[in-house]
């Protein structure tokens, strides 16, 4: 059912071989096919950057949305189609698209898969007789899968692995079984340790800290999966192992290049520890909190003042004051009692 993906990825795997012999590596050489590995995985890796980068986004996304969704997870415990018709709601608002995070990983799956088999194949055509017709899947001539089957990496075969034993690896393989597993364990060693790296460098760019269960599964697989790695080498060839090692190495250093040139950015707000925005918002001590809500009384002499202002600076003709506490009433003359004293009125008489 893959076949096409099969042929397209040993299609690859040949051009960087034809381009290697014509650099002048040596056409049947293990040096020649190592490097047609890593550079077809090289490309494989390259034309599935930018789905790599979305699935990052999209695993920051439902990472700050974790909060709300488990809240209507709580709210809606009981209703399950209440939940699901509020969780639609929430997808909307936010913007959030479960398939376009989820279509980047189904991508890459059937290409890996297609990279593994290709190479598996080449390792088990070794057994194979001439003129047997598996020695010509996938666009590769019959001479082009013995060579590749056959070829050594610093003296340790290709379709070698670590369960083979010295007769088939110095009589069938043509190598010598202790560099066969010095390479192997090196390669093994190699991709374990980059995997588990990997995995502190997508903790270390996370938007948030997952608790819980979140919190039990990611740490399981910070040594689960550099583990799969070290067990795979009991099961596989060498040229998969090459595989591994560079995909492995080649996620490491992309891992490494997201976190330094694609960081998630947040406000300051949400940066801020919980509790320290209401620090840095509280009053300092001994000031009276401002509120809002409430109006500022002004004293009357403002009032008068700004009335003034606004008359060009003479007095309007009916203010009232509020006298201070103590001081007696001013009434002028145009106000009843505002007049001359009666007694002052008869002594001038």
């Amino acid at each position: 059912m893959l076949d096409f993906l099969y042929i397209a990825v040993s299609w690859v795997l040949l051009r960087w071989h034809q381009l290697f012999t014509a650099v002048g590596l040596n056409k049947n050489g293990g040096l020649n096919w190592s490097l047609s590995i890593v550079f077809l995985v090289i490309t494989a890796r390259l034309l599935m950057f930018r789905f790599f980068v979305k699935q990052v986004k999209y695993q920051r996304h439902m990472q700050l949305m974790q909060p709300k969704i488990q809240k209507l997870r709580e709210q809606y415990k009981n209703d399950r189609q209440s939940m699901q018709r509020e969780m639609m709601k929430l997808q909307q608002e936010e913007g959030f698209n479960p398939l376009s995070g989820c279509l980047p990983m189904l991508l890459q799956i059937p290409i890996f898969i297609s990279l593994f088999h290709v190479l598996r194949h080449l390792a088990n055509s070794v057994r194979l007789p001439d003129g047997n017709p598996k020695l010509t899947l996938y666009t590769f001539t019959q001479d082009e899968t013995l060579s590749a089957a056959k070829a050594k990496l610093f003296g340790a075969p290709l379709a070698a692995s670590l369960r083979d034993g010295s007769t088939k690896v110095h009589d069938l393989l043509g190598g010598d079984l202790s560099t066969t597993r010095v390479v192997t364990l090196v390669l093994v060693l190699v991709s374990a340790a980059a995997t588990y790296f990997t995995q502190i460098l997508v903790r270390r760019g996370q938007v948030s800290v997952p608790e819980g269960t979140a919190a039990t599964i990611q740490k399981v697989m910070l040594y689960f999966i550099p583990l799969s790695v070290l067990f795979s080498g009991l099961i596989f060839p060498l040229g998969v192992l090459l595989y591994w090692f560079t995909s492995n190495v080649w996620t490491l250093g992309q891992q490494a290049y997201i976190n330094k040139f694609h960081p998630h950015t947040s406000s300051t707000a949400d940066q801020a520890p919980t509790g320290q925005l209401g620090k840095k918002l509280a009053p300092k001590p001994g000031q009276k909190p401002v509120r809002p809500d409430r109006t500022i009384n002004v004293k009357p002499t403002e009032v008068v003042d700004d009335a003034i202002s606004d008359n060009g600076g003479s007095t309007p003709p009916s203010r009232t004051t509020t006298p201070r506490p103590g001081a007696r009433p001013n009434r002028g003359p145009n106000r009843p009692g505002g007049g001359k004293r009666p007694s002052q009125a008869k002594k001038r008489r």
